[in-house]
This record gives structure tokens, sequence and C-alpha cells, in this order.
């Protein structure tokens, strides 16, 4: 196994109020299995690096996502507002309970029933990226499969990949479906910074904009962003699209750093 291959990647939420984890533990549970006291989500193949974890443990003062490389070694981003600055977004969406959207999904008999990918927003509002972003690029590029956004967006996503392809000792074959993928935003729309989970559900889209008109609609894309109410100054998103068997992991082609 490469010594330097970017082995997992974990979102940490530490445990200020029991309540919102202990019940977004619960709801995301049947997206994988608990692996050493963490959630790790399921994956297209058992074969891909970085595998995705999501700890729900206490320690720590707020919400951070940790790269590990085999062997030990780490690099570990705040989702927090280092810009010192404050804006609210321009679109227009409520905070809910998670108690309340979970019930809400329970009482309309809509399951999660897959996930694409975890994503973290960053606020920047100086030119280029964010700089932990550009650091990130710069460590990881040759560790993983590190893609730019095709259409120039400022986001970054990592798709998983077998030793072979991320070595470079084989092309990437963009055919293969690539789940859970993991996403960097650098954002400058508002100075919130925000975990998106982008997960599938049994719902379609028209009832999911039905059955929480508090959300931000996205109609480009046929899914809702669900604001949780959460006790980390950061936003929580569930990110709720119609199931799709599709992956959508060859649009990177050609994008990869």
């Amino acid at each position: 196994m490469m010594a330097d291959l970017l082995e997992s990647v974990v979102v940490r939420f530490p445990v200020l109020d029991t309540a919102f984890s202990g019940r977004l533990a619960a709801l995301l549970h049947g997206l994988g299995r608990e692996e050493d006291g963490l959630l790790g989500l399921a994956g297209s193949d058992p074969a891909f690096y970085p595998r995705l974890f999501l700890d729900f443990a206490p320690g720590g003062a707020g919400v951070r996502a940790d790269f590990l490389l085999v062997g030990g070694e780490g690099i570990s981003v705040g989702v927090e507002n280092t810009t010192g600055l404050t804006r609210a977004s321009p679109h227009s969406y409520a905070h809910l309970g998670i108690t309340v959207a979970d019930r809400r999904l329970v009482d309309a008999g809509i399951r999660l029933v897959g996930i694409d990918h975890v994503g973290i927003n960053l606020p920047w509002f100086r030119d280029g990226l964010h700089p932990q972003i550009l650091c990130l690029r710069d460590r990881l590029a040759a560790r993983c499969l590190y893609h730019r956004f095709p259409s120039g967006e400022p986001w970054d996503f990592i798709i998983p990949g077998d030793r072979d392809e991320i070595a470079r000792r084989k092309p990437v074959d963009y055919t293969r479906a690539r789940r859970p993928k993991f996403e960097l935003v650098s954002f400058g729309t508002a100075s919130t910074p925000l975990v998106q989970l982008d997960v599938q559900v049994n719902a379609s889209y028209e009832e999911l904009t039905r059955l929480f008109p508090e959300a931000l609609d996205d109609p480009e894309f046929r899914n809702i962003w669900v604001y949780l109410e959460s006790p980390y100054g950061v936003d929580v998103c569930l990110v709720l699209n119609e199931p799709d068997e599709h992956d959508w992991s060859g649009f990177f082609s050609g994008a990869r750093l």
C-alpha cells in the first residue's frame, strides 16, 4: 500500500448537544456501519480510497474534517469562518430542528437509501480559493483522485479510487460508480460554514418540496437543502435527492489534478 495514500476522511461532530448529535447519528445510521466508534459510510467498492467516516464522539470544540494518510499522518481542517466578516445568505430558507425534520420523514414513510457525497463549505470573500483548500490541493492531489469541478465553480471533489488509479499506474475508469465522494467548497455567499450530507431518499423531488417548504429548493438539480438547527455555529444540511442508480463520476473525466 502507498505509504502516503489518503486512507480516510473523518468529519467530526463533537457532542455539544446529545439530542442533536444522537438524532443525527441515528438518522444517518442506515448509510453505513459502526467501525471503531465511527460511522463508516458504505462505499461503491471496498478497494476504493479514501473511506469516509462520521464521528459523533465527545471531545473538541468545533466541527472539523480530518484527512488521514496511511501511516498515521493527518491534516485537520476546521469548519469555521476565518474571514472576520459576517454576511447573511441571499437565499431564502429557514432552519428546522432535527426532531421535526426526522419526524416528517418518518411520518411520510421516507428513508435515506444512499449517499453520494459529504462536503464542507468554507467562507472566503477574497480573490481565489480558500487557503485551506489550496493547501489540501497541494498536499492531497498525488494521494487520491482529487478533481477540480469541470465547469469552473470552486467546488473541489475527491472521488474514491483504487491504489493503481491513484498511483497513476492505470487510467481512472470513470464509468464505475464512485461513492461516497468528498466535496470542498470555497464560497462567498454567506459567512456561516456548512457541512452538507448529500443523500438519496425514497421520495420524489415534488414530494420533498411539499414536505419541507422551509428548505432551500434547487430545481436545477432536483433536490432540496434542509438546514438543521445545530449547536455548532455551523450549518448542517441534509441535501435530499430522488433515488438514482446513475453515478455522475464520468462528469469529472479530464479534471483530475
